[in-house]
């Protein structure tokens, strides 16, 4: 598939996309109308993402709350530019919405968590979460440091605001306001050397 889509640059349909999607042995992201290979992670990138999902999933599950976390599996719709793609860990409030009732992508995200790296840490922080903020259910970001202990969690506190908190270190933590529920840095980070 890669190849194709390569050596092909021409605009998809998103209904093109997600028939290529389907028999693919890669993830892509499709934006405005691009096919875009997903890069490989790395052995903390992964870690991290894992620990984080595992975490939230810890947090609602002793609060009796009424939410649930999904993996990057699941892709989100993004209606501002017709475009889907697979964050690392979101999180949905009661039932999924689907779009087109399609079982694989997620209309309604709550909280969706991203882990930073080198090729995607500037597109993560500014493009990607402006498309996300035209997500109508979607109140919280939160972005993961890969090479330190660090977490900025992105909360909307109104129509047009944002505000932002910081979590810094393995002996802090990071409220998330979205599910009322705090998570400390040395759960994400667990089995992470850092250089």
């Amino acid at each position: 598939m890669n190849a194709l889509i390569e050596s092909n640059p021409k605009t998809y349909t998103i209904e093109e996309y997600l028939s290529l999607e389907e028999r693919s042995a890669e993830k892509h992201h499709f934006i405005n109308g691009e096919i875009i290979a997903m890069p490989g992670g790395t052995y903390y990138y992964s870690l991290i993402a894992t620990n984080f999902t595992t975490a939230l999933n810890n947090a609602i599950e002793e609060k009796q709350l009424n939410f649930q976390v999904l993996n990057s599996d699941m892709k989100v719709f993004i209606p501002r530019l017709i475009s889907v793609v697979y964050p690392d860990a979101i999180v949905i409030c009661s039932e999924p919405e689907f779009y087109k009732n399609r079982k694989d992508i997620i209309a309604n995200p709550l909280l969706i968590v991203e882990v930073l790296s080198p090729s995607t840490a500037e597109y993560d922080r500014g493009t990607k979460f402006f498309d996300y903020k035209g997500i109508a259910s979607f109140r919280e970001y939160i972005l993961v440091e890969q090479t330190v202990p660090f977490v900025t969690a992105i909360y909307k506190t109104s129509e047009r605001t944002w505000t932002d908190t910081e979590a810094d270190g393995l002996d802090t933590s990071v409220f998330l306001q979205s599910i009322n529920c705090t998570i400390d840095l040395k759960r994400i980070y667990k089995g992470v050397k850092f250089e």
